[in-house]
């Protein structure tokens, strides 16, 4: 889903079911958003009236606003979900669409992304290497989507036995284009996105901190255990936690380093964080923001999620991701926004055709390299 010109374009059947969800409390947050947002706009209002909107104005209202389109016939259509422009902490003050509105999908368009050289580029996919303190790199089976470590072996889940790690640091690295995830000796999960690399010991028997370093992204649900602290180091900070969840976005080329918790606490240098917020790390200082969690782990939930976010932050996911190159043809084109979200699973010429129908721009697909233009 992408925001596109000035309508909201959906099928009769997606729009009934939709208001059918409202009206027995069963809508996602990003649902409740969009009917309650088109409830605001109808009503011309800032905020939502004290006690329970009136469904029969946002039923009635809707239909008189909203474009309906046919279910049509083809079967090879692509769909592209719905997301908010804002979070519904923001409050939907929002979907006040002056700008931009949404589109459930896209199978009555007649654009279509042209590829330059004729060759799209698949998404990335289970894809890593380990490294052990000796030297010796083992190519990770990209069949296979996690590895657990303990003290005395290095397993894929399904038990399969990859090799003895002696009880030595190690170093799970993904390249560009690829996702893995570990399961570390104490039991807490790591996912990593794309070109990141985690240092961890094999074992944290004796140690007093369950210590490892991160560079790129990963989301962890860390294992609890009062005794022992679980400490992430990256470059610029360091965040210590017992037991919760939370995303740590620490790329070399990003200017800021970004930790959003989702359950839990955790400390990021000398600042507390509680679920629901983020800490923006900037030439040494720290920044909190409430936000929403979930958009923070869209690359673990196979989506590029983006509010309000600009071109050049989009791009950098997708160059990652795709394992591309991104040249501009003018630099201001950096700054252009977009809201919405898209499958990470999607050919690359899927993701760039519908950011090509949400916006004034142009791409163009030349081997492994894209140019906005």
């Amino acid at each position: 889903m992408l925001f596109f010109n000035n309508q909201c374009i959906m099928t009769k059947q997606e729009a009934e079911v939709l208001l059918i969800k409202y009206e027995k409390n069963e809508c996602t947050p990003a649902e409740r958003t969009l009917v309650e947002g088109w409830y605001m706009h109808t009503l011309d209002v800032k905020e939502l009236p004290a006690g329970k909107v009136d469904f029969d104005t946002v039923e009635t209202e809707m239909w008189r606003n909203i474009d309906v389109v046919g279910l049509g016939t083809s079967t090879t259509h692509k769909t592209i979900k719905l997301w908010p422009r804002l979070s519904i902490a923001a409050a939907v003050a929002i979907l006040v669409l002056g700008v931009t509105a949404y589109f459930f999908n896209a199978r009555n368009s007649n654009h279509q992304f042209k590829i330059a050289s004729g060759n799209d580029i698949a998404p990335g996919r289970n894809k890593a290497t380990l490294t052990l303190d000796d030297g010796k790199t083992i190519l990770l089976s990209e069949v296979q989507k996690s590895v657990i470590i303990d003290a005395n072996k290095l397993a894929y889940n399904d038990g399969t036995e990859i090799t003895s790690i002696l009880r030595t640091d190690a170093v799970v690295s993904t390249p560009r284009g690829g996702t893995y995830q570990v399961t570390l000796s104490d039991g807490t999960k790591v996912w990593l996105n794309a070109e990141s690399t985690l240092k961890f010991p094999s074992s944290f028997d004796g140690k007093e901190q369950r210590k490892v370093t991160l560079k790129g992204e990963a989301y962890f649900e860390v294992a609890k255990n009062k005794k022992q602290p679980f400490v992430v180091t990256t470059d610029k900070q360091e965040v210590q936690v017992l037991g919760t969840h939370f995303n740590i976005n620490s790329y070399p080329d990003e200017v800021s380093t970004k930790t959003t918790l989702l359950e839990g606490s955790v400390r990021v240098n000398q600042t507390i964080l509680t679920p629901g917020h983020e800490s923006v790390l900037t030439n040494g200082i720290i920044k909190v923001n409430k936000v929403n969690p979930n958009e923070a782990i869209d690359w673990k939930n196979g989506e590029f999620v983006c509010n309000n976010e600009p071109l050049n932050s989009i791009m950098k996911k997708i160059s990652r991701w795709y394992d591309v190159e991104v040249v501009y043809g003018h630099p201001e084109l950096k700054n252009k926004t977009f809201s919405g979200s898209l499958s990470r699973y999607d050919h690359v010429s899927g993701v760039l055709n519908a950011l090509e129908q949400a916006g004034t721009i142009k791409f163009k697909l030349e081997g492994r390299q894209i140019q906005v233009l």
